[in-house]
């Protein structure tokens, strides 16, 4: 077996969120803010994220994202477990 990788096109539209509480699951999780802008918080930190913008972080922090652009938000994301 081996790592599994899984690679997506996330949209968000204007309000979405994952919604007001912190989760967590098995893996890790990077991306990249491809267009709009993104809130990702993991614990007790937040991170208002611009186009350009990437992140990283161990699945297993309890953590949240929304969009917080007025528009739609495209996150490259990736999901290793």
């Amino acid at each position: 077996e081996g790592t599994k990788l899984g690679l997506y096109i996330v949209d968000l539209e204007p309000g979405a969120s994952t919604g007001d509480e912190l989760y967590t699951h098995g893996g890790e999780e990077a991306g990249l803010v491809m267009h709009g802008a993104m809130v990702l918080r993991v614990e007790s930190e937040s991170w208002t994220l611009q186009e350009g913008d990437s992140f990283r972080f161990l699945s297993s922090r309890p953590h949240r994202f929304a969009n917080a652009a007025e528009g739609q938000t495209r996150v490259l994301w990736v999901n290793c477990l």
